[in-house]
């Protein structure tokens, strides 16, 4: 069999030689040039098991697609030494099981696409390590259970997209640090149940998809914080009781999806049915926390010894009363 030491080929031409894994005599493979030393195109290498570890030894390889190798199991640990790699393709790799530890050390890698790797349970805990990542595609990894804590550290991550991952049950506490986190996508994560309160702390996200998450009963107080959200589908939420009375501070909210969420009963359909300005009024009347707030410095600037009854009854129903 050819052999695969990368290194000797100097024109990165692969033309005619046999991956490992590959013992068809038969066996074709496309030309993959890589133009200029920066680009290998592997994709639809259908037989294609490994890779060697000499992959390691291309030194200018800013892209990498493997997309439609649907019977690649896993990627080598030399892949961390790819240190100017801007771009990895993985994309329908049915049966990729893992990612190496090394991965993180991909320090320029900005683009990482996953898509339909519907055998990946998890994701290496240095994945928080990729400082550049802007782009994370896990869209229809069905097997996918949940994030590295880590995942907070991605400082540089604008886009994130988890729709379709019909395993994921929960999102770490960290995914709020993601400080620059413009597009967050959650459709159809149907055993999702719930959101995490940090999710109020993502300063700039515009966008937030959870259609069609079934499981999800209760959006968490802090969404009202998401000063920069316009855009919110919930549309075919079906266990949805009720939105949070903070979600009237969403003065940038332009679109609201509530389609299809036959228990939601707060607010009611009569409001609902009237489109975001009056849902906006109907929680604001009804945000006990702000009025609480205006009731005490309303008593403040009176100079009133003893606290009005108002704000008793306030407290009462935020603290007290149980959930619709």
């Amino acid at each position: 069999m050819t052999s695969h030491n990368f290194s000797k080929v100097t024109d990165y031409s692969l033309h005619n030689r046999l991956p490992p894994g590959a013992e068809m005599a038969d066996w074709h493979f496309r030309q993959c040039a890589v133009k200029d030393g920066t680009m290998l195109d592997f994709r639809g290498r259908v037989d294609l098991t490994c890779l060697p570890a000499e992959l390691g030894e291309l030194a200018t390889l800013e892209t990498l697609d493997l997309s439609h190798c649907s019977a690649l199991t896993m990627m080598p640990e030399s892949l961390g030494q790819l240190t100017v790699l801007t771009t990895l393709h993985l994309s329908i790799c049915f049966a990729l099981t893992m990612l190496p530890e090394s991965l993180g050390q991909l320090a320029a890698l900005a683009t990482l696409k996953l898509e339909h790797c519907s055998a990946l349970t998890g994701l290496p805990e240095s994945l928080g390590q990729l400082a550049a990542l802007e782009m994370l595609d896990l869209t229809y990894c069905y097997g996918l259970t949940g994030l590295p804590n880590s995942v907070g550290q991605l400082a540089a991550l604008t886009y994130l997209d988890l729709s379709d991952g019909w395993s994921l049950t929960e999102l770490p506490g960290s995914l709020g640090q993601l400080a620059a986190l413009t597009y967050l996508n959650l459709s159809y994560c149907h055993a999702l149940t719930r959101l995490p309160e940090s999710l109020g702390q993502l300063a700039a996200l515009k966008t937030l998809y959870l259609r069609c998450c079934v499981a999800l009963t209760r959006l968490p107080k802090s969404l009202g914080q998401l000063a920069a959200l316009e855009s919110l589908d919930l549309h075919g939420c079906h266990a949805l009781t009720r939105l949070p009375e903070s979600l009237c501070q969403l003065t940038a909210l332009r679109i609201l999806f509530l389609q299809e969420c036959g228990a939601l009963k707060f607010p009611p359909a009569s409001i609902l049915k009237k489109g975001i300005p009056a849902i906006n009024k109907f929680l604001l009347a009804r945000h006990h926390p702000l009025k609480i707030l205006m009731v005490i410095l309303a008593a403040r600037r009176r100079r009133m010894r003893h606290p009005p009854p108002e704000l008793w009854g306030l407290i009462r129903d935020e603290f007290f009363s149980d959930p619709i």
